[in-house]
């Protein structure tokens, strides 16, 4: 897979939010044995994309591309 380096890495407004907003989702989910993953995008050709997550970036990946799999138009 090709590195894309062309991209915002970092927003720290943006960072803020996801943190306040992941704390939350990760305090309600506790102990139920759920995983989540927050994705917020800017829409347009040249968006961005950011994401927090309780689960390690390869669990969240491979999450992310089964429920892509189900859930994708034919």
């Amino acid at each position: 897979m090709e590195k894309v380096t062309d991209y915002i890495v970092r927003d720290p407004e943006i960072e803020t939010h996801l943190k306040e907003i992941g704390g939350r989702i990760k305090t309600v989910l506790d102990g139920t044995g759920y995983g989540f993953a927050l994705l917020i995008f800017s829409f347009g050709p040249e968006g961005n994309m950011f994401y927090c997550s309780n689960a390690e970036r390869q669990t969240m990946c491979d999450a992310m591309r089964e429920f892509i799999a189900k859930n994708e138009p034919n």
